[in-house]
């Protein structure tokens, strides 16, 4: 009497499987590898992903990718040894199946496929883009596997690095700081292991680590791995490399949030020597360098330096990026403020407008760029008492975060302060609009239950 699946031994299993082996050599290697990631669905393509196959010029045509695919599949479903959706080029494996394999490995052969599952997933996996997460957090089941044969296994590899480090990035653009950190962590401590800690490559791990624990505001860790960052480049790099000045922009930001002015400000003014010192004064670096060193200089009371830092940074900008590029934009808003705070508000409107522009432009009115700086016009006009506009640009600015982020967003909550704080005092006045911001002020009550 035949096994059913139900009952089969892994002994049956083991000899299916080999069956496979004889008829369909690729198969059994599939199941191998795809009992090493995760129990969850893998792509049809992760079967064409054994060594070689990737390279095979009659796969560069997707039709016949797709029946090579199923060529490989038919032995494994025939014989239960997958679960396929053929519709959706998909498959996984029973857990008898996983079971069986995974016990059938002594450590030494556990860790050849590990590397080789590792190896066919990196080819399944995007580069770090916020278009491609859906597939990045279909595949996350297995990174985290991967993550895990890093550790448990030393699966030390090019396509383990990879993986980690795309999907690292992959959740920062998320916002997902915490767990981005830990597969940064995880990539350079691969990294590490192939190069060594004091490679080129390993300046760029730490940079992109502090950059991260920074966006998380875990800024004790981004200093150190800053400073950790600039020490080893300082080490290993010619003296004034431009790679250098990053690092120093980054340290300042973090110095600054920190409240260590004087040491954000050391910090940037480094940054823009050694920049002038090899010839980079021209570089995106020390536009990026100029805005933030205006950003400082208001914070510490000192306009008028600021501005002259803004003025530069919005000329150097404009003649790296363009006139309508979003960094530009970005300049224009910041040479607005400063205005604004100098008591110049023709010139402040003017570079509001400006960046306003630019951002309809380059993103459409449902971004939130567009939304910001919408809200950064309003404040300015209402403060300049042109209520009826700037009631305007606060809707608009509100609906733009609203459909862009959605209602739960931590931006939402201040774009809506500065709308409802608008309205009360409009609603309080004798202001013409008085008895509109009421009906709003209400029409917000009630939607907010």
């Amino acid at each position: 009497m035949t096994e059913t699946r139900d009952d089969r031994s892994p002994e049956a299993i083991l000899d299916l499987v080999g069956e496979v082996e004889r008829e369909a050599p690729g198969g059994a290697e599939t199941l191998y590898m795809a009992a090493m990631l995760a129990d969850a669905p893998l792509p049809y393509d992760f079967a064409l992903s054994v060594e070689g196959t990737p390279h095979n010029p009659a796969l560069v045509n997707p039709a016949a990718a797709f029946f090579a695919a199923t060529a490989m599949m038919d032995p494994l479903v025939n014989r239960a040894l997958v679960d396929a959706d053929a519709d959706h080029q998909v498959f996984i494996l029973p857990a008898d199946v996983r079971e069986t394999l995974r016990g059938a490995l002594d450590e030494e052969q556990a860790a050849e496929w590990a590397g080789r599952a590792v190896y066919a997933l990196n080819l399944s996996l995007p580069d770090a883009d916020p278009q491609q997460w859906p597939l990045v957090q279909w595949l996350m089941p297995h990174v985290l596997a991967c993550r895990d044969l890093v550790a448990d296994l030393g699966v030390h590899t090019a396509a383990a690095n990879r993986v980690l480090h795309q999907t690292g990035f992959s959740l920062y653009y998320q916002q997902r700081y915490k767990e981005a950190a830990e597969l940064l962590e995880a990539a350079m401590s691969v990294d590490v292991a192939l190069k060594g800690d004091r490679h080129p490559d390993i300046t760029a791990d730490l940079e992109g680590l502090a950059t991260v624990y920074w966006a998380g505001e875990d800024l004790p860790r981004a200093e150190a791995t800053f400073k950790a960052c600039l020490e080893l480049q300082r080490e290993i790099f010619t003296e004034n490399n431009p790679a250098m000045a990053p690092v120093l922009n980054g340290l300042a930001m973090v110095l600054q949030a920190c409240g260590d002015l004087a040491g954000a400000e050391a910090a940037l003014n480094d940054c823009l020597a050694v920049l002038r010192a090899s010839n980079q004064e021209r570089h995106p670096a020390a536009a990026s360098c100029l805005h933030n060193l205006a950003l400082l200089m208001d914070a510490v009371d000192q306009p008028e330096q600021g501005l002259k830092y803004a003025l530069e940074s919005l000329e150097l900008t404009t003649a790296l990026y363009g006139e309508h590029h979003p960094e530009t934009a970005s300049s224009h808003n910041l040479t607005g403020l400063l205005f604004e705070r100098l008591g110049k508000a023709p010139e402040a409107e003017a570079h509001f407008r400006k960046s306003l522009s630019i951002y309809v432009g380059a993103y459409g009115e449902d971004h939130p760029e567009t939304g910001q700086a919408l809200c950064n016009l309003a404040l300015f006009l209402d403060s300049r008492g042109q209520t009826q506009e700037a009631l305007d640009c606060f809707e608009r600015g509100f609906a733009a975060y609203e459909r862009s982020l959605g209602p739960e967003h931590p931006y939402m909550e201040n774009a809506l302060d500065n709308l409802v704080s608008f309205l009360e005092r409009t609603a309080s006045s004798d202001s013409p609009l008085r008895e509109q911001a009421r009906a709003r002020l209400k029409q917000i009550v009630e939607k907010a239950g």
